[in-house]
């Protein structure tokens, strides 16, 4: 690899830009560094260092680790002898409900 430096121009929301230097000062580095470190890293790994989704595909892996945390909080909630046992249909259902509750429906 060659050395010498290259200029590279890119337009950007000024928000977003803002807010990142914002970020990255916290952290100790600043907008050139981080897009340096992550050129690298492409190079690097041969990919983009990070996972790419639609806002629908984020919204689903959510809810579907919501519901997982819940079933998990369910039976471990079963196992205590005080608490009411549900099956995996009624968790299903209070689940439904909540999230209707919180959504006005």
């Amino acid at each position: 690899m060659s050395s010498a430096t290259a200029r590279i121009s890119v337009n950007v929301d000024g928000e977003v830009k803002q807010k990142a230097q914002s970020i990255l000062s916290e952290i100790g580095m600043d907008l050139t560094t981080a897009i340096d470190l992550l050129l690298r890293t492409i190079v690097r790994e041969e990919r983009i260092p990070f996972e790419l989704r639609t806002e629908r595909s984020y919204r689903e892996e959510s809810h579907k680790q919501y519901i997982k945390m819940e079933l998990d909080r369910a039976k471990v909630e079963a196992a205590d002898s005080k608490i009411v046992k549900l099956s995996h249909s009624e968790v299903l259902e209070k689940l439904r409900q909540q999230k209707a509750a919180r959504h006005g429906v």
